[in-house]
C-alpha cells in the first residue's frame, strides 16, 4: 500500500502557530517532522516541539517520519573520518532520538555523508556503517527503521551500488532506504530501474520533480520525471512504501515568508496528481492551445 505523507520542511520546518492552524486545516495527517531544527535553534525548536506534540495529541498529525539532522552548529556527518569526532556525533543522534520519544516515527531518514571526495568513499563508506551501528539500539528502542537517503552529487550513497553496500551489512528490519527522486540528478532515465534494483530495501521516497541537473525540489509535475513511469515502478514494489513530498524550494520566496496553508494546499494537489498521473499526463500532452 502506498501511503503520503508531508515533509514539515514544506512549509517551513519549524512548527509556528500559523503552521499548526494549516496542519488542523488540512487533509494531510502523515508528516516527516524534520529534526534538523533540534540542530539549528534552540528556542524556536523547543517550541515547534510544544506545537508538534500539541498536533499529535489532537490526532491531526501523526509522524510517519522523522527527518535526522544532517548540518548545524555542530558537525552531523555520520561518515567522519576521524574517529573520536565520529563517536561524539553518533552519540548526537542517539540522545536526539531518546530527548524526543514523543515526536518518533515507525522510521528515520539518515544522510550518511555531507560531499566529501569521491577517493574517501571506501573509508567513509565505513564510517557510517559503524555510526549507523550504534544508533540502531536507540532508533529500536523507539520502534524505528533508519532509512538511509539516496544523495546527489559527491556524496555517500549517491549511486545504487554504495547504498546497496550499506544496507547488505544489516537487517531489513533495522534499515532500509529513502530514494529521493530529485537527486538522481542527470542519470533521471534511470530512476524506473534503480527502483526495481532496490526495491526489497526500499521504505520510503522523496518526492518531488526537477530539471535534470541539479536538485530543484519542485512539484510533481513541473520537471522532467516521467511520473506515469515512476509511478507503475513504486506500485509494483511488494509492501507499503511512504510516498513523502518534499517540496520545499518550491515554495521558497526570499521576501516572505511562506504561507503554510497554501504550501499544504499545494502538496494536496500534488498527492492528486500522482495518484491520477497515468491519465493525466497524456492529457496534458494531447492539450492544444485555444488560439495557437
Amino acid at each position: 500500500m502506498l501511503t503520503y505523507a508531508l515533509s514539515t520542511g514544506s512549509f517551513g520546518s519549524f512548527i509556528t502557530p500559523a503552521a499548526a492552524e494549516a496542519v488542523r486545516r488540512s487533509k494531510f495527517r502523515n508528516y516527516e517532522s524534520d529534526f534538523g531544527i533540534f540542530a539549528i535553534n534552540e528556542e524556536k525548536a523547543a517550541a515547534s516541539a510544544v506545537l508538534t506534540r500539541k498536533l499529535i495529541d489532537e490526532g491531526v498529525f501523526r509522524c510517519a517520519s522523522v527527518h535526522l539532522p544532517f548540518h548545524g552548529k555542530q558537525s552531523w556527518d555520520p561518515s567522519c573520518l576521524e574517529e573520536t569526532e565520529r563517536k561524539e556525533i553518533s552519540a548526537r543522534f542517539v540522545r536526539v532520538i531518546r530527548d524526543h520519544a514523543g515526536m518518533l516515527a515507525p522510521m528515520a531518514t539518515l544522510h550518511a555523508s555531507l560531499e566529501p571526495p569521491l577517493d574517501e568513499h571506501p573509508r567513509r563508506l565505513d564510517q557510517a556503517c559503524r555510526t549507523i551501528e550504534e544508533i540502531i539500539p536507540a532508533a529500536q528502542e523507539a520502534g524505528m527503521v533508519i532509512n538511509v537517503e539516496f544523495l546527489p552529487r559527491t556524496c555517500v550513497g549517491n549511486c545504487a551500488e554504495e547504498l546497496q553496500q550499506i544496507v547488505s551489512r544489516f537487517d531489513a528490519d533495522q534499515v532500509g532506504i529513502c530514494l529521493d527522486v530529485n537527486h538522481i540528478m542527470a542519470r533521471y532515465r534511470e530512476l524506473p530501474s534503480m527502483i526495481d534494483l532496490l526495491a526489497p530495501r526500499i521504505r520510503a521516497f522523496h518526492i518531488s520533480d526537477y530539471d535534470g541537473v541539479d536538485e530543484t525540489h519542485w512539484m510533481p509535475g513541473q520537471g522532467i520525471h516521467d511520473w506515469p513511469e515512476i509511478m507503475k515502478h513504486i506500485r509494483a514494489i511488494d509492501h507499503d512504501v511512504l510516498l513523502i513530498l518534499e517540496t520545499t524550494w518550491q515554495l521558497v520566496r526570499s521576501n516572505r515568508e511562506i504561507d503554510p496553508f497554501f504550501a499544504l494546499r499545494q502538496n494536496e494537489r500534488a498527492c492528486w496528481f500522482l495518484e491520477n498521473c497515468e491519465t493525466l499526463v497524456p492529457q496534458i500532452e494531447a492539450f492544444r492551445l485555444p488560439g495557437n
